[in-house]
């Protein structure tokens, strides 16, 4: 286990490299949320042709740069060497199933993990070394199946808020899945419990669906569901508009992209970088990345993904973006598992 002391250097190296890699993000208006018609894509990378979409830097209809600047005829995998560092194992004999695990905007150098469906109905916060900071609760709750965490904007601007997502169905049988919303704690004095969670309920537009990974948009602040993996090979992204300060009624999701897996592939994590211009989804031993074209994630995961660097985990199902990087960390389930870190290896 590196010290504490190490893992600042290797961070701050890390965060240096990779400074110039993003472009800086801004506001943006909602989009409206019209039903769309998926386009299906396949998730195997390009073999030798990158996408045209992962070579330059675009802009959106607002002026808004998205999208990391990489040489003509590279990807945004190519910023990655494949190097993997493990941070640290996770101390905390409680975080035996880690489905879900998103980076703080509030507390430096801490991560929020949560369990998989079966575990008490807890937040815990995990240095960046695998320290055992916080395990909060969260009251008047029954997490079914809690398979993804996501940090992002919602009601109140200027405020970052947590999002875990009830979202697994394994027997596709629930009407509707729930996101439970509220602000970061604040872990220079943690609460012993978060008693005023917001439940966001989803409904799919046709059958349930079995659903593992989510995020939330860092510049519309829409909820972005994606099945694991249908029973045909497929597996469905979905979009609902920002949810109000109290929804009170289900919220539609509307599909937004489709695609098919090579090798019996699942999506089990997502995450997307904290100025919105990266989207990656994670399965058990693969990383795919889009770069983001403009505002329309139709146009973005429309393309072909690249492949990005994953980890040798027993069954990885987290993964997130470091606050204003494109380096990751990942997390697999089982007891005393490490962070894995995969930095951006060049400007």
């Amino acid at each position: 286990m590196i010290t504490a002391q190490r893992l600042a250097v290797a961070l701050a190296a890390v965060a240096a490299l990779c400074g110039a890699c993003v472009a800086p993000g801004s506001e943006g208006a909602p989009r409206p949320d019209a039903p769309v018609t998926p386009h299906p894509t396949s998730l195997a990378p390009a073999p030798t042709a990158p996408v045209a979409s992962s070579s330059t830097t675009t802009t959106t209809a607002l002026g808004v740069p998205i999208g990391p600047e990489v040489p003509g005829g590279e990807t945004v995998c190519d910023l990655y060497d494949g190097d993997v560092t493990e941070l640290g194992a996770v101390a905390s004999d409680l975080i035996v199933e880690a489905s879900g695990l998103a980076a703080s905007r509030a507390n430096d150098s801490t991560f929020w993990v949560v369990n998989d469906s079966g575990n008490e109905s807890l937040l815990h916060a995990v240095g960046a070394d695998g320290e055992d900071i916080a395990a909060i609760a969260v009251e008047g709750v029954l997490g079914f199946d809690w398979e993804d965490i996501a940090v992002g904007p919602g009601p109140e601007p200027g405020v970052s808020y947590i999002y875990i997502g009830d979202i697994g169905d394994n027997l596709r049988l629930r009407s509707t899945i729930s996101l439970l919303r509220f602000p970061e704690p604040d872990l220079n004095d943690p609460p012993a419990a978060i008693s005023d969670a917001t439940t966001i309920r989803l409904s799919y537009p046709a059958s349930p669906e079995d659903s593992e990974a989510m995020w939330i948009d860092p510049l519309t602040g829409e909820i972005f569901v994606a099945t694991k993996r249908q029973q045909d090979g497929r597996a469905i992204v979905y979009r609902a508009p920002p949810a109000p300060a109290e929804p009170l009624e289900p919220i539609l999701l509307h599909p937004v992209a489709e695609f098919e897996f090579p090798d019996n592939g699942q999506v089990t994590g997502a995450d997307v970088s904290t100025d919105g211009s990266v989207v990656a989804l994670r399965g058990y031993n693969e990383v795919w990345m889009w770069v983001r074209t403009d505002l329309s994630y139709e146009a973005t995961l429309a393309a072909e993904p690249c492949l990005a660097p994953a980890p040798e985990e027993i069954q990885g199902e987290s993964l997130t973006f470091l606050p204003g990087e494109l380096s990751y960390v990942t997390l697999s389930e089982g007891a005393a598992k490490p962070l894995n870190l995969v930095p951006v290896s060049r400007p």
